[in-house]
């Protein structure tokens, strides 16, 4: 891993950290499913980057991603937020 890759995975932690904190924290006293809906929401962030990367190349994107075609394509097509 290239020494910058180190560096944004440190600020992403960081970053991360924080909110997470807050997250769980305004969240101490409710049922909802915090954990995988944030993972949800991680999870379309990178898929519409590599979406955009890939100008809307769905091989490529799984490719960018690490995952398989059909993974991907399944995600977008069960995920209302991941529209293309």
């Amino acid at each position: 891993m290239s020494p910058h890759i180190k560096d944004l995975y440190s600020l992403l932690d960081l970053k991360l950290d924080s909110i997470a904190e807050k997250i769980l924290l305004s969240k101490i006293d409710d049922g909802d499913q915090v954990y995988s809906k944030i993972l949800a929401h991680v999870e379309n962030v990178f898929i519409q980057a590599a979406l955009k990367i890939t100008d809307n190349n769905i091989s490529r994107a799984a490719k960018l991603l690490g995952m398989n075609r059909n993974t991907l394509s399944k995600k977008l097509r069960v995920s209302p937020d991941n529209s293309r």
